[in-house]
């Protein structure tokens, strides 16, 4: 979302109040005949596949979502967009915005990172951390002691990552930790 203009309330008589309007990016907009339609999936939705249905103007059409779409895919329906008269019928082009999943970011096709912040403790004597998959699955993650030599250290977990679209490779998973000191309340 962007903010088109704010603004603060000018009455002095009583404590100041603040007002904002906030507007929504536009999903869509009309290119020649086209039509484009930008539409937010969340990384989990990519991980699974998903229909959805898109709706512009008077046009309501059924996307299916593949496992493993990138980020800024496009698909075009071809006839779809505007029928000027006197023109051919345009397309209707919805592009994948790809929405960060808490918790996970995508590096780069089909490959996952999270971070995980474990305490100074865990980092030298190991212990064993439960991470929550987009796919919903449970990961248990067994760390050994001293398996984590320093913060930034990321352990890589072979085909948890994301699938791609024609579904022959799947991605790896990035595990990358942080070191929490509670008694200095400082994070490295």
């Amino acid at each position: 979302m962007f903010c088109k203009y704010i603004l603060y309330n000018s009455d002095t008589t009583t404590t100041p109040k603040r007002q904002a309007y906030v507007y929504p990016k536009p999903q869509w907009v009309v290119q020649k005949n086209d039509i484009v339609y930008v539409m937010d999936v969340s990384l989990r939705n990519l991980y699974h596949g998903k229909k959805t249905t898109v709706v512009t103007r008077d046009i309501s059409v059924e996307v299916d979502l593949v496992k493993g779409m990138a980020d800024g895919q496009r698909v075009t329906y071809a006839g779809k967009g505007l029928n000027l008269p006197g023109h051919a019928p345009g397309d209707l082009i919805v592009i994948i915005n790809r929405v960060d999943y808490p918790f996970y970011k995508q590096l780069s096709a089909g490959n996952l990172q999270c971070e995980v912040e474990v305490d100074h403790k865990m980092a030298q004597g190991g212990g064993d951390i439960c991470i929550r998959h987009p796919s919903g699955n449970i990961i248990n993650l067994e760390l050994l002691p001293g398996e984590i030599p320093s913060p930034g250290y990321q352990k890589v977990l072979s085909k948890m990552g994301q699938i791609s679209s024609d579904k022959t490779q799947t991605g790896d998973l990035y595990v990358k930790f942080t070191i929490y000191f509670p008694h200095a309340n400082v994070t490295i």
